[in-house]
């Protein structure tokens, strides 16, 4: 059994780290509990203007480029120079030994200035979530809404009795929460109910398949970055984990912890471990010290979220005479909700909003989601090899199937690439650099070329990349991506000519102790460097 000792939380989307405990400056700065959370909301609520200021002075030019020609390397001395400078910056790097993948591209003509093993196949981590977006916001639309609804057999009766269950079922809205589940409790109030005689079901059933990616490691399932894509997903699937009057305590009684932290003797150190079951909500806490957090990811969120509803309405005066429990699609005796009677129902923020905080903040269960609703939606256009996978596949198959049809139909990539999972923690997608170059084209010259550009982080201003690229703030929006062995970063750089690349940049081997995320920025703000000056001035200074 693997077991993890964690010194430092540090909040991370694809990987888990073994550290010694040192929390003196982190535990303030750990993951989200509720009180963090609203923190951190009114945090990004006075950062707002400088967002919104560092996003309207980067626009993208919509480009005139046809992605069905090749691109072809430009031959300009300036170009060439790029391209030599940024082979110098990995061979002079520790990371020399590691494969790197460059592309980049400028949106004005369409040259491309920098072609390192850019049509090879690398892991791509979670700049794959940059794929999901292009293809859903082209697919469904900015302000496509997920729904969540309140069904039951039965009208309430005029006593305000309800005979039969009351299901609460999901299609995916990747931003439920206790406010959207609020909500739904208050409809059902309204509506005269007093007393329900079944049981209260949180129905899981609208997607078929696995709630996992395809290709996830069995160790990274704990963890609130690999929490599970349920249909009906309730607080993104995850929950924290704290010290309370000195024991170990969740944030939700939906999950039992069980063991303790032992006190600190002197000149011992202090550092934790966190077990969850791999099919259940029991933790198991060991280790020593007075301070502790942790995001774990919940299993059977469906069942979570029934509970929650049922507490909620009890709270309220309602009585539930039945349980709470959960169904999924391998159910057999679910309910057919479509011959229900609909009691209450809510709507998601929309898409645009939703691949906003995915890409902000490389929110795994969204992309994970993203990608059921297209194999639900669409999968019947992108059809299997094989008619015995085609009828037995899962709608997490088939949305890979529909992001890899859609990307080879609109030129972006070939047949080879694979995709397995929408937001990029998958060991098995394979990606050309390339490949997100030319996605990155195709969305600038899209619909919908602000709402994906405004999506990504900015430079030393937001997101994952707040505190990254300081030297080139406002002028980069990227999305950062980190597994382990992999570190990437792909998006948009602005060089003071006004001039616009597309790039991608891709680390795989990275097996040193640190990672290669300090040569990518280098190479990133090189993009930057190289059009510093004309061609005419480098030539004059040369001459100095």
């Amino acid at each position: 059994m693997k077991t993890f000792i964690i010194a430092k939380f540090i909040h991370t989307f694809a990987k888990p780290y073994i550290f010694f405990l040192v929390f003196s400056l982190v535990f303030s700065a750990c993951l989200s509990s509720e009180k963090n959370n609203q923190s951190e909301n009114q945090n990004e609520n006075q950062s707002e203007t400088v967002v919104q200021a560092a996003e309207e002075s980067f626009a993208i030019p919509a480009p005139d480029i046809n992605l069905a020609n090749p691109l072809e390397i430009s031959q300009k001395p300036e170009d060439a120079a790029l391209a030599k400078t940024i082979d110098e910056i990995i061979e002079q790097s520790e990371f020399a030994n590691a494969r790197w993948g460059v592309f980049v591209v400028s949106l004005k003509d369409g040259r491309v200035l920098v072609s390192k093993d850019a049509r090879k196949l690398f892991n791509p981590a979670s700049i794959q979530k940059v794929l999901t977006s292009v293809v859903a916001l082209d697919k469904l639309g900015a302000d496509f809404r997920w729904k969540t609804s309140v069904f039951a057999q039965n009208q309430i009766e005029a006593d305000g009795s309800l005979n039969s269950d009351l299901i609460i079922y999901g299609t995916g809205a990747p931003d439920f929460d206790n406010d959207a589940l609020e909500n739904l409790a208050s409809q059902l109030q309204a509506k005269g109910l007093k007393h329900i005689k079944g049981n209260l079901i949180g129905d899981d059933s609208f997607f078929k398949g696995d709630t996992i990616g395809d290709g996830w490691t069995w160790n990274d399932l704990q963890w609130h970055y690999a929490a599970e894509a349920s249909a009906l997903t309730f607080k993104e699937n995850q929950a924290g984990i704290f010290m309370h009057e000195g024991k170990p305590t969740a944030s939700t009684d939906y999950m039992q912890i069980h063991g303790e932290l032992k006190p600190i003797q002197n000149g011992e150190s202090e550092g934790f471990g966190i077990k969850r079951g791999l099919e259940d909500n029991q933790l198991y806490v060991w280790g020593k010290g007075d301070k502790a957090y942790g995001r774990i990811s919940v299993h059977n969120p469906a069942l979570w979220t029934a509970k929650a509803l049922k507490e909620s309405l009890e709270k309220k005066g309602i009585t539930i005479e039945g349980e709470a429990k959960s169904v999924d699609w391998k159910t057999d005796d679910k309910f057919d909700v479509s011959v229900a009677v609909e009691l209450a129902s809510i709507e998601s923020k929309t898409l645009a909003e939703i691949v906003n905080r995915m890409n902000k903040h490389s929110v795994n269960v969204y992309g994970e989601l993203i990608l059921r609703t297209l194999g639900k939606k669409f999968g019947y256009i992108a059809p299997d090899e094989s008619r015995q996978i085609q009828e037995i596949r899962g709608d997490d198959s088939a949305g890979a199937s529909v992001i890899k049809k859609w990307l080879r139909e609109q030129k972006v990539a070939t047949d080879e690439i694979q995709i397995r999972d929408g937001s990029g923690l998958s060991r098995l997608d394979f990606v050309t650099p390339e490949a997100f170059g030319r996605a990155l084209i195709f969305a600038a010259q899209s619909n919908f070329a602000d709402v994906f550009k405004d999506s990504l982080p900015i430079a030393g201003t937001d997101g994952t990349l707040g505190g990254r690229l300081w030297k080139a703030k406002g002028k980069i929006l990227a999305k950062t991506g980190s597994i382990t062995f992999v570190n990437s970063l792909t998006g948009y750089a602005q060089a003071p000519n006004n001039e616009t690349f597309a790039f991608a940049i891709i680390c795989n081997n990275v097996t040193r102790k640190s990672d290669s995320s300090r040569i990518i920025d280098a190479i990133a703000g090189s993009l930057l460097d190289n059009n510093l000056q004309s061609p005419e001035n480098r030539e004059e200074k040369s001459k100095k």
